[in-house]
């Protein structure tokens, strides 16, 4: 038999990607970090020298956008820039890729796939800590927060999809001052703040720039709107940042809109409770934060609590009452209004068993306190009415 030649009329050409890049590397990088590495990818094949500001033009982008992809990269362990004796940078080298830790629903997804690893027997909380200790050898610009020892104690809870905090070497943070975005920011928090910034700060607003990739006009608003309630606490900037980060926040509109909802609880609050005329003071800021950031209570909750307290004490209902009334909501796992619907109803299920079987119904108890005027008493009486409503 003769033999045969195959042809196609399909001129077109490909760019074959790593299965370890899409499992592994895709998932949890920006997106236009990914068209950054792809676009290499596709350059590499094509064998020709390219400038940093081509790459740019092509996505209609910024060079610092595009320096901001690589160094991304390079600090994941994908790439590596390639030097002259004279320190010119003269290229970028692709490094091979490896299967990195996943979770029980990622292993789930790759056994699916057909994608499975049974070369390694370790813990998911040890491969996480390795894996952190390898990438942090291609950034020799960082410390590894704690020994190896240290981590194997770790728990597989401790590794979330938030970025950990991590130390900086001294002469990393020197270079990232001389980036024109950050040291600008370094500036502009500086004049916010009206003092130096101390290391503490700087490290944070570091965190915030590299780990959770925030870009320099999301940093600068977070900073702006932290400053504009009277919090100049790199502290609560980091909280604010990883709050932002864990709901998908990614651009300046996002955080304007984000904040505008949790600033209106604090108008809605004073205004449920009668005050008027001023802007929340630092403790009662710190009372309204703990209610929607630790407890995770959305305002109707909040608001609901507000009008309790009011219908309930209308001459001094205060913040105190309110908190009470939602640390006792908290204990009892309330999420939502229905909840708080359902605990109305089991309690006055229970005073109805009370009259049933002839014991004293809360309110005689509260009866008892109605003649007095000491404030230790109308404590007694707070608690106990709290005590009544939330069991």
């Amino acid at each position: 038999m003769e033999t045969i030649t195959i042809t196609t009329k399909n001129h077109e050409t490909y760019s074959a990607v790593s299965n370890f890049f899409i499992d592994y590397y895709m998932t949890d990088a920006n997106g236009e970090f990914v068209k950054v590495y792809l676009y290499l990818v596709r350059l590499l094949n094509s064998g020709r020298a390219v400038t940093v500001a081509e790459i740019a033009d092509h996505f209609n982008l910024t060079e610092k956008d595009i320096c901001r992809a690589i160094r991304y990269w390079i600090k994941q362990g994908v790439l590596q820039l390639e030097y002259t004796k004279d320190k010119v940078l003269t290229g970028i080298t692709m490094l091979p890729l490896t299967a990195r830790n996943t979770s029980s629903d990622d292993a789930s997804l790759l056994s699916m796939l057909g994608i499975t690893d049974e070369t390694s027997t370790e813990t998911y909380a040890q491969k996480s800590a390795d894996a952190n200790n390898a990438n942090d050898t291609s950034a020799p610009g960082k410390l590894t927060k704690k020994s190896k020892s240290a981590s194997n104690a770790q728990t597989i809870a401790e590794f979330s999809a938030i970025p950990k905090k991590i130390s900086y070497k001294p002469d990393f943070i020197a270079s990232k001052k001389e980036d024109e975005d950050f040291g600008n920011l370094l500036y502009q928090t500086e004049v916010y703040f009206g003092k130096p910034l101390t290391q503490t700060d700087i490290n944070t607003l570091l965190y915030i720039y590299e780990e959770l990739s925030f870009p320099p006009d999301l940093l600068e608003y977070l900073v702006e709107y932290c400053v504009s309630i009277n919090k100049k606490s790199s502290r609560y900037i980091e909280a604010v940042a990883i709050e932002w980060y864990k709901n998908g926040i990614k651009t300046v509109q996002d955080a304007k809109i984000a904040s505008k909802n949790y600033n209106s609880i604090y108008l809605a609050v004073l205004k449920q409770l009668g005050i008027q005329g001023r802007v929340p003071t630092p403790t009662e800021t710190a009372l309204i934060d703990t209610w929607y950031n630790t407890y995770s209570f959305d305002k109707n909750i909040i608001i609901e609590a507000c009008r309790r307290a009011v219908t309930t004490n209308p001459h001094s209902a205060n913040f105190n009452y309110v908190n009470g009334i939602l640390e006792n909501w908290h204990k009892q796992n309330v999420h939502k209004l229905s909840d708080i619907e359902a605990l109305d109803k089991k309690w006055a299920e229970q005073k109805k068993k009370q009259k049933v079987n002839g014991k004293a119904s809360g309110s005689n108890q509260f009866n008892n306190y109605q003649n007095s005027t000491e404030q230790s008493v109308i404590d007694e009486f707070e608690n106990l009415f709290l005590q009544e409503t939330n069991k």
